[in-house]
């Protein structure tokens, strides 16, 4: 074959393989969007589930690009973080730094902190260099537990790598120093840079705010060149931490523009200051801005609807999540059960707890101490019982609802066990809690030898609760000998407390001894003391109404009252007496 042929069918052979390259890159391009776009679309973890499914049962989970690309999503939308691990774990340690910060990354969303450190120390002994929003990530976890020492090798690195005049990273820098008390060294990091740049400067207000130097944070977000949103979001959330809640409305009422950073930090701070109503308000207004809010947002109201008992409320955030898709992660999950339990609806509660696919501790605690709460505890024990045998160690919340669900049931028992294990088996040291509901157990059973003697040997003092539970055994068992010495203890510990001495006064009477109810009366007399007034409270509306005697506060109480009047003057037209 001739010289003059080969020479251009090697020249038509390079073309059509840089042809057949480029369609072929095309062709993964277009399919890398469409993945993608598929990514983008998930709206909860069932989605991404069955996406996920689907790019496993064609082969390409070990493809880098699309793999990169899930463990971000995983990492973003704060997903359970074992979907993550599994990915990750498939692909056999890769060496790319993009997947192991995603890892990193979607341990810090997921509040794994502990986690997202270990892995951080896996990608650098196994020689994966990290570039800049490695570090900026797990500085971060370094503040969030407080790790100064972690933080400083941290950054050491940054030094060596010449990012230090990165503005995210000495913004990162100065949290990290702030938060974990070296005030010295977040100051000179935020003196020594060399622009106005906001992001330095909106940690420097949040890391005042943390340190309750309230002067120096108003004086650094006055003096800030420019003002973003995430310079009011810092001030308002400094404030609400503080429970300065007034100011912070201020803040709030004079943003030039309110995203959901800023709605959910006024929410969760009225939830944190005991407002609930103005939180539950808060979203109506939220609503009607045009703001949709997310997860966390609805986890804060549910707070809320907890705090009022506002059960019709919190049904109507429970079909607003279903409707929304808004992700029934663990989070939400647990705090549907919590607001459920804590509004009387346990069998709800436990609908909820059961729809759960994922539960973490928390979640099991509070199912725990709902039944307890409730009076379910042969219910709240076997639950406990479920719970150790997938694997989940008890905490001293755990423990609690344990012990609360024996006192109920009257599991002396039961509960003696628990108390041991609870102290042998896990190694936590009982809390005035945990002795309260002991106290409780023993003092229901009659037991109260056993009760003052565990009383005596408690490391602290007890408080009111433990106090008054086992004077009120003393009445119930007529022991007035130990219920006269728990009196004159309760006198030293809480001189204002007058409802002792009406308790004394009752078991006075009870055993017929007028004098001992006429000392008491004229002591409780001599303190000045009034009865408390009775409280009534009505859900209308999703809004919780609250009245007490003589409680003139309501705006309608004049309709109120007229309405009374009526129903009783027809009640007397009946033959009923009052």
């Amino acid at each position: 074959m001739s010289a003059t042929f080969i020479a251009p069918l090697s020249s038509l052979s390079r073309k059509l393989s840089s042809a057949l390259s480029g369609l072929r890159i095309a062709f993964l391009h277009r399919h890398h969007i469409k993945i993608l776009s598929l990514l983008e679309s998930c709206e909860s973890a069932e989605e991404f589930a069955q996406l996920h499914a689907t790019i496993i049962r064609r082969g390409e989970g070990a493809d880098r690009f699309v793999a990169t690309r899930m463990l971000e999503f995983c990492a973003s939308v704060s997903l359970d973080m074992s979907t993550a691990t599994r990915i990750f774990d498939d692909l056999g340690r890769p060496d790319n730094v993009y997947m192991w910060t995603a890892m990193i990354r979607g341990f810090i969303n997921t509040k794994d902190h502990v986690e997202a450190l270990r892995f951080y120390d896996q990608m650098t002994n196994l020689g994966v260099h990290p570039y800049k929003f490695t570090f900026v990530s797990i500085l971060k976890a370094c503040t969030a537990v407080r790790d100064v020492r972690k933080g400083c090798c941290v950054h050491g690195s940054v030094m060596k790598v010449g990012l230090q005049s990165d503005v995210y990273l000495r913004s990162a820098l100065v949290s990290l120093y702030g938060c974990c008390g070296d005030a010295h060294t977040a100051s000179h990091l935020f003196m020594e840079s060399l622009t106005n740049n906001c992001v330095v400067w909106n940690s420097m207000i949040s890391v005042a705010f943390a340190n309750g130097e309230i002067e120096m944070a108003r004086k650094l977000f006055d003096d800030i060149p420019e003002r973003d949103s995430t310079t009011w979001n810092a001030a308002l959330n400094g404030y609400s931490k503080l429970g300065l809640m007034d100011l912070a409305k201020a803040v709030f009422d004079q943003m030039p523009n309110r995203n959901l950073v800023s709605w959910s930090s006024m929410a969760a701070g009225y939830v944190q200051s005991g407002r609930a109503r103005e939180a539950l308000k808060l979203l109506k207004e939220m609503l009607a801005a045009g703001i949709r809010p997310d997860a966390v947002t609805m986890a804060t109201m549910l707070a809320a609807c907890s705090q009022l008992g506002a059960l019709d409320m919190g049904k109507w955030i429970h079909a607003y999540v279903d409707k929304s898709n808004l992700g029934f992660d663990v989070v939400l999950g647990t705090s549907l059960v919590d607001m459920y339990g804590k509004c009387g609806s346990i069998g709800l509660a436990l609908q909820v707890f059961n729809r759960m696919k994922h539960k973490n501790i928390s979640s099991w605690n509070v199912m725990l101490c709902g039944l307890a709460m409730h009076g379910c505890g042969d219910h709240a024990l076997a639950l406990f019982k479920e719970m150790e045998s997938t694997n989940i160690e008890p905490t001293d919340i755990s423990f609690v609802g344990v012990l609360s669900a024996c006192s109920h049931i009257g599991a002396v028992e039961e509960g003696r066990r628990q108390f041991h294990r609870m102290c042998s088996t896990f190694k936590i040291s009982p809390k005035i809690e945990h002795y309260g509901c002991m106290v409780d157990l023993l003092s229901r059973a009659g037991l109260i030898s056993e009760a003052r003697d565990l009383i005596l040997s408690m490391p602290m003092e007890p408080n009111m609760i433990i106090l008054g539970a086992f004077l009120n055994a003393c009445k119930l068992h007529g022991d007035l000998s130990t219920a006269e010495l728990v009196v004159r203890h309760i006198s030293r510990l809480f001189p204002s407390d007058v409802g002792c001495y009406v308790l004394l006064s009752n078991i006075f009477a009870s055993r017929n001894e007028w004098d001992g109810v006429t000392k008491m009366r004229k002591m409780v007399k001599g303190m000045g003391a009034g009865k408390i007034p009775g409280c009534s409270s009505i859900e209308v509306d999703s809004v919780v109404n609250e009245f007490t005697v003589n409680d003139w506060s309501h705006p309608r109480w004049r309709d109120m009252f007229d309405v009374i009047d009526q129903m009783a003057r027809h009640l007397e037209s009946e033959g009923y007496e009052h």
